[in-house]
């Protein structure tokens, strides 16, 4: 009668163990696929503004032409990159390093400004550069939450014993980060001469 006891409580410790198990699988699997969403749902809110940014880009460009016609290599790159962010859509490692290209090709456009005081005077001109610049700082609010939402996910997956679940759940480490522009580690120079 003894033996009986304890092969029931060796097989309940079992059972319970299969039952904690089961139940951190679920547990685990349910909260990746929360954070997996969210990283897809900043990613598309980044996407929206990026698209406002494509949208505001062909006006832009249109009201400088007609005051800046020897400008045409900072045109070009932004016309250049633009293509290049719209040919790297549902591509997101790709679409990220687009869209970084387009930010630093749009930089030399508020720098006419300067060379072309004429230009600032234009009333269109100066409307859709507030709106590009509002744009920019949306997009740069949106990444930050993405990348907030990313590291999330990324550390979820990491840790023990969810990595062990989300190894088996398929769900890995995704190094999908929006990160800053090497040249961007290049001090500019400012020469004051002029």
């Amino acid at each position: 009668m003894k033996a009986l006891w304890i092969v029931l409580g060796v097989l309940g410790l079992i059972v319970l163990v299969a039952v904690l198990c089961f139940g951190s699988y679920v547990t685990t699997r349910n909260t990746l696929v929360q954070k997996n969403e969210d990283v897809d749902q900043a990613y598309a809110q980044v996407d929206v503004v990026q698209q406002r940014r494509l949208d505001l880009i062909p006006n832009l460009v249109a009201s400088v032409k007609g005051y800046v016609g020897e400008e045409s290599t900072v045109l070009t790159n932004i016309a250049n990159a633009r293509a290049g962010v719209l040919a790297a859509a549902g591509n997101r490692p790709g679409s990220i390093q687009a869209n970084q290209q387009l930010s630093a090709a749009i930089v030399p456009l508020f720098r006419l400004q300067e060379a072309y005081p004429n230009l600032k005077g234009n009333e269109q001109f100066t409307r859709l550069t507030d709106e590009l610049a509002g744009t920019e700082n949306r997009i740069a609010v949106e990444r930050q939450r993405y990348n907030k939402a990313l590291e999330d996910y990324n550390v979820y997956v990491k840790q023990f014993p969810n990595s062990i679940w989300a190894g088996m759940a398929g769900y890995h480490y995704r190094d999908e980060y929006f990160k800053g522009s090497p040249t961007n580690a290049t001090a500019p120079t400012v020469d004051f001469s002029k």
